[in-house]
């Protein structure tokens, strides 16, 4: 069974999890089965004999990314199918629905729409590393709420993201110039989460003053590392506003 960490007290190696089946369950450190030492929001496997925790195991983060990706696909697939039926309907030679996707935007649009998705789901977007270098985690830009827990601020969105890797929708299926300006979305859902971490080390430097805010200001910038999916996702996202603002300036054809 899944559960979160809701409290942890190192000192004494006790914690407290809740449980999916709504129930609160007690541990200690010596049923712990990971090498990463428990903490608060923690996602974890719950081994239980006679309704009695008997190990806890760590859920890692690319574990649940699978797992959030593998829902996805079965949310989304029979919905995808319908679009695709529905679309290849709207073709007069009756033609492969897929050509008629990348003939509407374009094979450097698909591919760069395809690696931002890939960047935004299974790349790490940034990783926070505690002083000492004690429980450093990673985070994809779509589990970016996660680190809103962690710092104590709003960072990023997990709307935003999602409209953003489905922005090529809009294009598609709305025959517009100004519909291409959708694809700035991927920009705004990478920028964002930036500005949000850039704001909150404000409002920490402007609650303490002084020295002692800039001092913890600085820390708290120099705990975040960009990811291999930042740079996934704001290079194919500069590419995509590149090609929104062209095709969004061309005149209609007549």
């Amino acid at each position: 069974m899944r559960g979160r960490i809701i409290h942890y007290n190192a000192n004494e190696g006790r914690g407290l999890i809740a449980g999916e089946d709504q129930q609160q369950y007690p541990f200690e450190i010596v049923q712990w089965r990971s090498s990463v030492a428990p903490a608060m929001n923690q996602v974890v496997q719950l081994d239980l004999a006679d309704g009695k925790v008997s190990a806890v195991t760590r859920v890692s983060d690319e574990d649940l990314l699978k797992e959030k990706a593998s829902a996805l696909a079965a949310r989304l697939g029979s919905s995808a199918g319908a679009a695709l039926q529905g679309l290849k309907g709207t073709t007069a030679d009756g033609g492969n629905p897929a050509a008629v996707w990348v003939e509407r935007l374009g094979t450097p649009v698909v591919i760069a729409q395809a690696a931002f998705a890939v960047g935004a789901l299974f790349l790490t977007f940034v990783t926070v590393t505690p002083p000492m270098g004690l429980g450093s985690r990673s985070f994809s830009l779509l589990s970016l709420s996660d680190l809103s827990e962690v710092l104590g601020a709003s960072v990023g969105g997990s709307l935003l993201p999602w409209l953003a890797i489905l922005s090529f929708l809009v294009p598609l299926f709305w025959k517009n110039r100004w519909a291409w300006l959708a694809l700035l979305l991927p920009l705004l859902a990478t920028v964002k989460p930036f500005v949000d971490i850039a704001s909150a080390a404000r409002k920490v430097a402007s609650a303490f003053g002084g020295d002692i805010g800039s001092r913890m200001a600085e820390q708290l910038a120099e705990m975040i590392a960009m990811g291999l999916g930042a740079w996934v996702c704001g290079l194919s996202a500069l590419f995509l506003a590149a090609i929104a603002v062209k095709r969004a300036a061309l005149p209609p054809v007549a």
